[in-house]
C-alpha cells in the first residue's frame, strides 16, 4: 500500500510537471517587433475591463502612434496558459494580426493556426459585442477559442482607451 501511495504521489508530480511548461512559439519582444513592423517600440498601459494591459506602439513620421501591439493572456482552467501579442492599427483599433507567444496544453495548439486566426484579421470596435458569435471554434479547442476571442476583445478596446489620449 505504501508503494501504491509513493507511485501515485510521483505520477501526480510528474504530471504537474509537464503540464506548467509552456511551450514558446515566438519570443515576446520578436513577437512585438513584428505586429509593430518595427523594433522601435514604445511602451504604455491603459486599464480594460478593470485590469491593466499592456500596450507598445510605433510612431509615425508625425510622432502620432500607428501600430499597436497589445499583450494578452489567458488561463484555461486548471492551468493551460496562452499569451497573444495582438496587433492592430492606432487609429481604427481594427486587428491586423495575432502572434502567438506560448501556449502549456497541445490541445490548444490548433487555435495558432492562421486559419483560425485570420477570422480576427480586420475586426474592430464594431465587433467587439457580437464577436463571440461570428468566430468559429476549433474543435476540441473551444476553451482555448473563446480565450482568444476574448484577448482580442480587450486588445481592442485597449487600443481604443489608448488612442483617447492622441
Amino acid at each position: 500500500m505504501k508503494h501504491m501511495k509513493t507511485a501515485l504521489v510521483t505520477l501526480m508530480f510528474c504530471l504537474c510537471i509537464e503540464n506548467s511548461s509552456a511551450v514558446e512559439f515566438e519570443k515576446m519582444g520578436q513577437a512585438i517587433a513584428k505586429a509593430l513592423g518595427t523594433t522601435k517600440a514604445f511602451k504604455s498601459t491603459v486599464e480594460v475591463q478593470g485590469e491593466a494591459a499592456t500596450v507598445y506602439y510605433s510612431k509615425g513620421r508625425g510622432g502620432q502612434p500607428e501600430r499597436v501591439a497589445v499583450v494578452q493572456k489567458g488561463i484555461y482552467e486548471p492551468n493551460c496558459t496562452h499569451t497573444w501579442v495582438v496587433g492592430l492599427d492606432a487609429r481604427s483599433a481594427k486587428v491586423e494580426g495575432i502572434r502567438v507567444v506560448e501556449m502549456s496544453c497541445p490541445h490548444a495548439f490548433p487555435t495558432k493556426k492562421s486559419t483560425f486566426l485570420s477570422q480576427y484579421v480586420g475586426r474592430g470596435p464594431a465587433s467587439v459585442k457580437k464577436l463571440s458569435g461570428e468566430v468559429h471554434t476549433v474543435a476540441k479547442a473551444t476553451g482555448s477559442s473563446e480565450l482568444t476571442t476574448t484577448a482580442v476583445k480587450k486588445a481592442i478596446l485597449a487600443t481604443k482607451q489608448f488612442a483617447k489620449g492622441f
